[in-house]
């Protein structure tokens, strides 16, 4: 474990000495010798996810911890956590594996609930054993990046389209409004309303909108001059519908599969069943100019049934916009795979596209 991770480390160096981020992915392990294995790094911790049935034989989570640990004392890391993915979470009845929300790591000190990490130009709350996942999804960096430089973008030329047409002082200027769906503990609505954006993020969990509240106020930026609501985010669209509400910029990064529920009054999700449904809805709440990011990391959409055919998330876009065969949209441009998840090109995809 430690040579194959001392390797990808130095694959990552440019990366590292960037100091971009203080989160990052350090080891793919489908690409990097060791199956079934991926650590991601949050400042002064680490999270090593196991998948059950895919590691190689004889392996120890725990003395791979361990190594683990010693090889990225470098970087600062005080600690790592283990989050053990079974091959069918069915079997654990709504529970949760014992280590994925002990205090104590598997090895080093034991780290405070909750970590704040830098990401560019944000704060992000994380917590490394509160379940499966820590509450970012690091793939998503270098978008979160991109769209708040477009809402940067948008920002500098409604305010010097006001200058060159007033010879009073310039009104205010009217922040892009974004949509945040599937919102999460919001990142990318931190993102972009830390560019200047006024940003309402949708999300069923209330828990994690107010994770997302505290994402807020991590970044200096007032949770009461942004708009929360816990939905369905096809109810939403309907609500959104209802009130005449539109936005320069909706965000669609679902999950791949969401369970529904009767009790609070929303329909089971699946990407492949539903994303262009997703896309044909939110495209009527989109001003004239703005645009749609589409996000995904269902294996099926993110890869071409045929070589040289589009990927599934482009075939699901072009059928949510009720496009003819043969077109496409405006595709705007993203930045490539961080470096730190290049090499696992076929586990998401982005698409960003006028309306």
């Amino acid at each position: 474990m430690a040579p194959a991770l001392a390797r990808a480390i130095d694959r990552r160096k440019q990366l590292i000495d960037q100091r971009r981020s203080e989160a990052f992915r350090v080891f793919s392990g489908d690409s990097e010798g060791v199956p079934g294995v991926f650590i991601d790094v949050y400042g002064p911790g680490a999270a090593m996810m196991v998948y059950d049935g895919r590691t190689p034989r004889g392996f120890d989570a725990v003395r791979a911890a361990q190594a683990t640990l010693e090889t990225l004392k470098p970087l600062g890391v005080r600690a790592v956590y283990i989050k053990p993915f079974p091959k069918d979470r069915t079997k654990l009845g709504g529970g949760l594996p014992a280590c994925a929300t002990d205090p104590m790591p598997a090895a080093g000190e034991p780290l405070p609930e909750v970590i704040l990490i830098r990401e560019v130009d944000w704060q992000l709350e994380v917590r490394l054993f509160d379940g499966l996942s820590t509450g970012l999804f690091l793939d998503q960096r270098e978008n979160r990046a991109a769209l708040a430089q477009a809402i940067a973008r948008r920002m500098a030329k409604a305010k010097l389209a006001a200058v060159s047409t007033s010879h009073s002082p310039p009104p205010t200027t009217i922040p892009p409004s974004v949509l945040n769906t599937f919102a999460y503990t919001c990142a990318f609505s931190v993102a972009t309303a830390k560019a200047g954006a006024a940003t309402t993020s949708v999300d069923v969990s209330g828990r994690y909108l107010d994770w997302g509240k505290r994402n807020f106020v991590h970044n200096g930026l007032d949770p009461a001059l942004h708009r929360f609501a816990k939905m369905d985010t096809f109810e939403f669209f309907a609500y959104a519908q209802r009130k005449g509400l539109r936005y320069d910029l909706i965000i669609l990064d679902p999950p791949s599969f969401a369970s529904g529920s009767k009790k609070k009054g929303f329909k089971t999700f699946s990407s492949v069943a539903d994303y262009s449904r997703l896309v044909l809805q939110a495209r009527t709440l989109v001003n004239p100019g703005g645009a749609i990011f589409a996000s995904t990391n269902t294996l099926e959409l993110c890869r071409s049934i045929r070589p040289g055919q589009p990927i599934g998330l482009e075939r699901e876009i072009v059928k949510g916009l009720g496009l003819p065969p043969g077109k496409a949209p405006r595709w705007l441009k993203l930045p490539a795979p961080p470096p730190d998840c290049s090499m696992e090109r076929e586990r998401f995809a982005a698409r960003f596209f006028t309306v």
